[in-house]
Formats: C-alpha cells, sequence, structure tokens
C-alpha cells in the first residue's frame, strides 16, 4: 500500500491540470460571495483537515469511522460519478443554505467531507463551516480529479495474493510508471 500512495502522490506532483480545471470552474460557477472573500477563505481559511484519497480510502473501509460526504459539484458531473455515499448539493446553494438558512445545523458535531473537482471550493466551504463552528469538517484535497485517479490506480493494482507487502511489477507497467522491456 505504502508503494501506491507514493506512486499517486508523483502523479499528484506531476498534475499541472489542476490548475487549468480551476480556472474554468471558477469561470463556470456563480459564487454568490464576492471575490475577495472566496480568495480569503482560500487561501487564508483554517479549522478543517485536508484528506488525500489515500486516507479517505481508508476511513471509508473503517466501519466506525462516520461520516458524511457532501458533493459540491454539478448534477452533471455527479451523475458522471462520485464518491459511494456522497450526497449531493452544489457550491452556491451549499452556501447559501449554510449561511442564511443554517442548514446542516444536526451535522454539527459530526465528520464532513467536502468534495469539489479540483479541491479549491471545498476549501472555502470548509473554511465557512468552521467559522459557523462545525467541529470537523474535512476537504478531499485536489478533488474528484485526484480521487479519480487514485481509484483507478487502485483498480488496476491488485495487491499479490501471496505477498502483500508490494504492488505486483505488472502494476507499474500498467500504470506507465515504467515502460515494459516486452512491448
Amino acid at each position: 500500500m505504502k508503494r501506491l500512495v507514493i506512486l499517486e502522490s508523483i502523479y499528484n506532483a506531476m498534475d499541472a491540470g489542476i490548475f487549468i480545471d480551476m480556472i474554468n470552474n471558477l469561470f463556470k460557477v456563480r459564487i454568490d460571495m464576492k471575490i475577495t472573500e472566496f480568495l480569503k477563505h482560500l487561501i487564508f481559511g483554517k479549522g478543517y483537515d485536508e484528506l488525500t484519497p489515500p486516507q479517505l480510502s481508508q476511513k471509508l473501509e473503517d466501519p466506525d469511522k462516520e461520516m458524511l460526504i457532501i458533493d459540491l459539484r454539478d448534477k452533471y458531473k455527479f451523475r458522471m460519478g462520485h464518491i459511494s455515499g456522497a450526497v449531493l448539493h452544489s457550491f452556491d446553494d451549499f452556501l447559501k443554505d449554510v449561511l442564511l438558512y443554517d442548514g446542516y445545523q444536526a451535522y454539527k458535531g459530526d465528520h464532513l467531507v467536502l468534495v469539489c473537482d479540483t479541491g479549491h471550493q471545498s476549501r472555502v466551504a470548509a473554511s465557512v463551516l468552521s467559522e459557523e463552528r462545525f467541529l470537523k469538517v474535512s476537504s478531499l484535497k485536489r478533488g474528484m480529479r485526484r480521487w479519480n485517479r487514485w481509484e483507478k490506480m487502485v483498480s488496476i493494482c491488485k495487491w499479490s495474493k501471496k505477498d502483500t507487502s508490494h504492488i505486483n511489477s505488472s502494476c507499474f507497467h500498467m500504470t506507465g510508471f515504467f515502460k515494459s522491456d516486452n512491448k
């Protein structure tokens, strides 16, 4: 598992496309808060954790860890794929519900995990929730883009049934990390 996490971290570090997606998403989403307020929460936000996909996967596998996963994307993207058990609540509507209508008050003591495309909107929403005194808030680091890549790697890289301390060498060939001499 450690090697798979390291491989995922390398892919994440080399992913420049996430910034292009972030800019595109900022232009698509109608933000009711001022852009300066959005940037303040994005840059200086605090009071929440950022979970990587491997960390969230581990938490999802633990039956004792209860959490509510809120997907802040639009309906179309949610239908294209989402984390199992996630609840759809678009970014703008989520902020309105929390700030104007005291939404999610019943979940103030629960663990809330916020998810968006690139991780930026979920960080802003997590910062807002922490300011509203929600106790346990997390944002999925780099959003669904990184989650989808992690899920793909996990599905490709099957653990060896004989020795679970390493990933099959075929995993590295399939993910393109190493070139195969046979091809």
